[in-house]
C-alpha cells in the first residue's frame, strides 16, 4: 500500500509526535508498503526525516491551522490520488478536520493519547485507561501492547542492570520547559557525588546555558549528550532514568531501566499513572510548587538507594513493554486494508 502519514514536529510540540510515526514507518516497510511523511517545514523535522531516509514533504502549514486549512488541503488533495492509506497524528485536530480528510482519503487511521473519538477507519491509543468502547470507529488498537517503538526495543536489555556503579540518565523530550534538568543536578548532588549523570539535551532546548553553568558548578561526573536521534544505546549504559512523562517512559521499560516519570503536560498523567500501577516507575505529576523539588528529591533518594527496588522495576517494567507495539500495529493495519495481504490468503 501507498501509505501517507501526516505528523508535525516544531519547538511548541517537540519530537514526540514525529518519532512514534518514524517507528511505525521502520515496521510498516517491513511489510512492503510505500510511506510518504507530511510535515510542517522545521528545521529538526527535516534532520530527523533525513536521518532516516523516508519519503517526505515538508510543508508551511501545520495541522489543522485555521489560517491556512484550504492551503493545507490544497496541498493534500494534490497527493491522494496515489495514496491508499492515510495515518494522522497529532493533538490539534478535530472533527471538522476529520471530515474534509474523508473527503479525499478513502481509509484513515489515527493516533490518539487523548481519548478524542472522531469519525475515522481505525484508532490506536497505548493508553491502558482506554476501552474499545470509547470509539465510534470500527477498528481500535487499545492498550500498552499497543505502543510504538524502534525495532532495538523489542530486543530489549540483554542481561541485568549492573549496579556495580551508578549511572543515571536524565531526559526531559525535546524542550525543558521548566529547567528540570539543572535542578535534578543541583538535587542528584544533594544526594551523592558518586553518581554519573548522562545528561540528554533535546533539539528545542531554550536552557542550555543554564544547564552548562549548573555543570559547572557541580562535583558529579556528567556528560553532555546532544543531537541524538535514538537513545536506546544510552539508556542500556545506565541503570536508572529520570525523563519526562512522554513515550521515553515506554522506552525506558522496554530497555528494563527503572526510572521516575514525570508528567509535566496532562496529556502525560495516564502514561505515568499506568506504568506506576504496574510498579515499572516511580510517579510525578510536576507541579510549580516549590514542594515539588521535595518530592523529586525524594523519589531520587528512594531510587538511589534501594537496590533491590530498582532491580525489581526492572523486571517489571520489561513485563509490561515488549517492544513489540509497531509490529502489532503494522500486521493489524496490512490484513485490514492490504489488498495484496487478502489476495495472498486466497
Amino acid at each position: 500500500m501507498n501509505i501517507l502519514i501526516r505528523v508535525d514536529s516544531y519547538s511548541e510540540i517537540a519530537l514526540g509526535h514525529l518519532n512514534r510515526c518514524i517507528n511505525l514507518g521502520f515496521s510498516l516497510l517491513e511489510y512492503e508498503h510505500n510511506l510518504l511523511f507530511v510535515c510542517y517545514e522545521d528545521e529538526t523535522s527535516r534532520k530527523r526525516l533525513n536521518e532516516v531516509e523516508f519519503n517526505f514533504q515538508l510543508i508551511p502549514f501545520k495541522i489543522n491551522d485555521i489560517n491556512n486549512l484550504d492551503k493545507e488541503f490544497k496541498y493534500l488533495k494534490s497527493v491522494s490520488q496515489t495514496i491508499d492509506l492515510l495515518i494522522v497524528d497529532s493533538y490539534s485536530v478535530n472533527d471538522n478536520y476529520f471530515r474534509m480528510l474523508s473527503n479525499i482519503f478513502s481509509k484513515i487511521v489515527y493516533l490518539d493519547d487523548l481519548g478524542f473519538d472522531v469519525d475515522v477507519d481505525m484508532v490506536i491509543n497505548p493508553s491502558c485507561k482506554v476501552e474499545k468502547s470509547d470509539y465510534m470507529a470500527k477498528d481500535v488498537l487499545s492498550g500498552i501492547d499497543y505502543v510504538i517503538l524502534g525495532p532495538e526495543y523489542s530486543v530489549g536489555r540483554l542481561d541485568k542492570i549492573d549496579l556495580m556503579k551508578d549511572s543515571i540518565l536524565i531526559t526531559m523530550g525535546g524542550i525543558d520547559h521548566y529547567n528540570l534538568s539543572s535542578r535534578v543536578i543541583a538535587i542528584i548532588e544533594e544526594i551523592s557525588t558518586n553518581i554519573e549523570v548522562n545528561l540528554l539535551i533535546g533539539p528545542y532546548y531554550e536552557n542550555i546555558d543554564l544547564i552548562k553553568n549548573s555543570i559547572i558548578d557541580s562535583n558529579l561526573k556528567i556528560n553532555i549528550l546532544e543531537d541524538i536521534s535514538n537513545i536506546s544505546s544510552i539508556i542500556l549504559k545506565n541503570n536508572m532514568a529520570i525523563t519526562a512523562g512522554g513515550f521515553t517512559v515506554y522506552e525506558m521499560a522496554a530497555m528494563s531501566t527503572p526510572c521516575i516519570g514525570i508528567a509535566l503536560w496532562d496529556n502525560q498523567s495516564n502514561n505515568i499513572e499506568c506504568m506506576s500501577k504496574k510498579h515499572a516507575l516511580l510517579p510525578l505529576y510536576y507541579s510549580s510548587e516549590y514542594e515539588f523539588d521535595r518530592h523529586l528529591k525524594k523519589e531520587l533518594i528512594k531510587l538511589i538507594s534501594n537496590t533491590n527496588l530498582r532491580l525489581e522495576m526492572s523486571r517489571r517494567a520489561r513485563m509490561v513493554v515488549d517492544g513489540n507495539g509497531a509490529d502489532r500495529i503494522s500486521k493489524a493495519i496490512t490484513k485490514k486494508y492490504s489488498t495484496k495481504f487478502n489476495c495472498s490468503l486466497r
